[in-house]
């Protein structure tokens, strides 16, 4: 008797444990400046979500996907497209002077700092960027982009309060890799200063 499958075995699909994502961080300063906001806003609300990890901090450009593995040849495509736009970049300001909740779900409401003139350059660079990795490996982002830094998650929800503004010198892009589901610290991957 020969054995046969069913049509109903089947191996699942492999779950994703990597998401890629070009981003800007940080500075020093302006880390500590997030960290000083995060605290008082925090204290003022009565918020009980966690900080995110200073080593976490950053303003997401343009994301490559999420993935069960590392897809190798995405990298490398995407890279060529990053190193072509840092080449054209000369470095710029960013400046985040609001802070509120983003509602994206049920459960999912960061509280992040978004800002008006101040994140001009970042929505340039996000459209070169975009622009970039379509021609070179087919990845489209989304048309409207809205930069932000998330500070934490929390069910406490903010309607745009204005801050003191937050600011630092954009001078290289980031390539990282998120564990997703993992709790570890995002592993840069690949660095383009300009």
């Amino acid at each position: 008797m020969s054995q046969q499958g069913s049509l109903f075995d089947f191996e699942p699909p492999p779950k994703n444990t990597d998401r890629l994502f070009f981003a800007v961080m940080p500075d020093q300063a302006a880390v500590a400046s997030i960290r000083a906001l995060t605290t008082e806003l925090k204290t003022r609300h009565g918020m009980t979500g966690r900080p995110i990890d200073e080593s976490k901090l950053h303003a997401t450009l343009c994301v490559l996907g999420d993935f069960a593995g590392m897809p190798d040849a995405l990298i490398k495509s995407a890279s060529k497209a990053a190193a072509l736009v840092a080449d054209s970049t000369l470095p710029f300001k960013a400046g985040f002077d609001t802070v509120q909740t983003f509602i994206t779900g049920p459960r999912h409401r960061p509280l992040v700092l978004t800002g008006g003139d101040g994140v001009v350059g970042l929505t340039g660079f996000y459209k070169n960027l975009s622009g970039a990795l379509l021609k070179t490996s087919g990845l489209r982002n989304p048309h409207s982009y809205t930069p932000h830094v998330t500070l934490l998650y929390d069910d406490v929800t903010l309607g745009p309060q204005s801050v003191a503004p937050i600011e630092w010198t954009v001078r290289e892009l980031v390539l990282l890799h998120s564990h997703i589901g993992q709790g570890r610290p995002y592993t840069i991957l690949a660095r383009w200063s300009f």
